[in-house]
């Protein structure tokens, strides 16, 4: 096969591509395996030609056009071509609307990878997923709102019982058959998250799955995860506000303060 018939070949097959979705090597088959350096000098060739634009590191993408020239592909189209990953962190207490806190980096969630790199000029995290294995076709918004809920008292622009609020809302207004996926999702999650999401669905009146939640939990077990009146269930869930420690750390510190302040002059 000739260079310029190997363009052409390429051509034609990034023609059937969706304008800005994003591809790499592999998107070509065998010809990625049988002549690779052919296959990467075609594409440089189309990328300056400006048929192709880069994504980043060796991935690209078809450009659509319009009166100011190629329209960039968006951030989240970057992180869509990672794979069977999704946002965590920050970036889903916002997509959720917990918080109002945008990210300076994207914090992406992966079953093994714990590292930084860059695509283009975005910054990404990895974190390691509480799911061993994401499953292909998972339902990434309830594993935002799972990790949401890991999260709760450490959510930024948020209380606990803000995010419990809202999350609550975002459940009474989900079909029952993905309200069954998140309870699936959940029995991977710790105790805390079980219990928190058992006492959202007993609210929202979700029996038969709050009792799937409740049978794997220890009925001696106090959970301090900052919760005070979002809902009107959370001593039965022994769902606590700031826990003796606290308490006794806000006496001490008080006691300290008060004794300091006769000391002054």
């Amino acid at each position: 096969m000739k260079k310029e018939s190997v363009i052409e070949v390429v051509r034609q097959r990034v023609k059937q591509f969706p304008t800005g979705e994003i591809f790499g090597y592999e998107a070509f088959g065998e010809l990625a395996q049988t002549r690779r350096k052919a296959l990467t000098r075609a594409l440089s060739q189309l990328v300056k030609r400006e048929e192709l634009k880069r994504a980043y590191l060796a991935k690209f993408y078809r450009p659509a056009w319009n009166k100011y020239g190629a329209v960039p592909i968006f951030d989240a189209e970057k992180i869509k071509s990672l794979g069977n990953v999704y946002l965590t962190d920050l970036d889903a207490h916002n997509l959720l609307g917990i918080s109002t806190q945008l990210p300076m980096t994207a914090t992406i969630a992966h079953p093994t990878k714990h590292y930084r790199r860059m695509l283009g000029r975005l910054r990404i995290k990895y974190v390691r997923s509480t799911l061993k294995e994401i499953p292909d076709g998972a339902d990434f918004t309830l594993l935002m709102m799972l990790d949401s809920i890991k999260d709760i008292k450490c959510i930024q622009d948020a209380s606990p019982d803000d995010a419990v609020r809202r999350l609550l809302w975002i459940v009474k207004r989900f079909e029952k058959d993905r309200v069954e996926k998140l309870v699936e999702y959940a029995l991977h999650y710790p105790p805390r998250v079980r219990a928190i999401l058992g006492a959202i669905l007993e609210h929202a009146r979700y029996k038969r799955l709050r009792s799937v939640l409740k049978a794997t939990l220890n009925p001696q077990t106090e959970y301090h995860v900052g919760l005070k009146d979002s809902l009107p269930n959370l001593k039965k869930w022994k769902l606590l506000g700031p826990g003796r420690t606290y308490r006794a750390w806000k006496r001490r510190w008080e006691k300290r303060r008060n004794e300091a302040q006769t000391l002054e002059p």
